[in-house]
């Protein structure tokens, strides 16, 4: 069977897989009539958060999970993994919520980097759920498409970009909705970043860190330039939030050269139990006290 379309060109959906053949709903469909396998962007939607044009790829993001399970080589995803060992092409098209959909060309898979895993974006169905998701990364056979938003590309190394500190935007993986505990946290980052600022005289920044091999960043809201710190802040002392947060740490500091001390945000004094546990993991705690101090557990003593 002939393909007819060139890019551009404009074709009602269930117009095209009765000419040929696959389903007119998913967002990857794999045909048995013809040897295809058709992808679908819709732009600004929740399902296409992860798609976008780098001037050399067009990332595509895989399908499933929305159990709150991780994305898997499987299914529709199966069949753009194996689309040349099984001699079909990849046809992507921009489908708007109304109206016919657009091609935008054929594709093939980067033999090199196929694909890579990143967390999913934040899903408010499942705020406490963190997801792996496939992202395809396609080379263009008809030269570069049109009318796709722009994606970073998969950092060929680890990059530590300076930011303001307490930056506004969040990390892809926190998600653009806050809940009240990630507010309330970010109040009291806010609360020591003033304190450190005048009352310590300390340089402050943020950082976004692109890794390597990834198409999300990892974000520091607040680093101490002048003594070398790594800070984080919780709003609670539940034992869940504070391991999370010694692992928050442990997990950013690896980027730094050298390594910074670990410090952690929390609204009081911990505990006995919570003091062993920051202690053995070399964390300071740090915690207001009255309208404008902090007090401080060193790990060292």
């Amino acid at each position: 069977m002939s393909w007819d379309l060139v890019p551009g060109q404009h074709v009602d959906r269930a117009a095209l897989h009765a000419s040929y053949g696959g389903r007119i709903h998913p967002r990857i469909s794999p045909s048995k009539q013809s040897p295809n396998v058709f992808l679908f962007i819709t732009p600004d939607a929740e399902a296409g958060a992860l798609d976008g044009w780098t001037g050399e790829h067009l990332y595509f993001g895989g399908e499933g999970g929305l159990d709150g399970r991780d994305q898997k080589v499987s299914q529709g995803n199966r069949s753009v993994v194996e689309h040349e060992q099984d001699d079909r092409a990849l046809r992507v098209f921009l489908q708007p919520y109304d109206g016919p959909v657009q091609y935008v060309g054929q594709f093939r898979l980067d033999p090199e980097l196929p694909f890579v895993h990143v967390d999913a974006p934040f899903d408010m169905r499942r705020p406490q759920d963190v997801r792996r998701a496939l992202v395809f990364r396609l080379l263009p056979l008809n030269g570069p498409p049109v009318g796709l938003r722009t994606a970073e590309p998969v950092a060929r190394r680890t990059v530590l970009e300076q930011t303001a500190p307490c930056p506004a935007e969040r990390a892809v993986l926190r998600g653009p909705v806050q809940t009240s505990a990630q507010t309330a946290a970010r109040k009291l980052l806010q609360q020591y970043e003033h304190h450190a600022r005048w009352e310590l005289r300390a340089d402050l920044s943020g950082y976004r860190i692109k890794v390597a091999g990834s198409v999300t960043e990892l974000v520091v809201d607040l680093y101490d330039i002048t003594r070398n710190e790594l800070v984080v802040a919780r709003a609670t002392q539940a034992r869940a939030a504070v391991r999370e947060a010694i692992g928050e740490l442990h997990d950013l500091a690896r980027y730094f050269t050298p390594e910074p001390a670990r410090v952690m945000v929390l609204p009081a004094r911990p505990d006995e139990d919570l003091s062993e546990l920051l202690h053995r993991q070399q964390v300071s705690a740090v915690w207001p006290i009255g309208p404008r101090g902090f007090g401080r557990t060193d790990p060292s003593s």
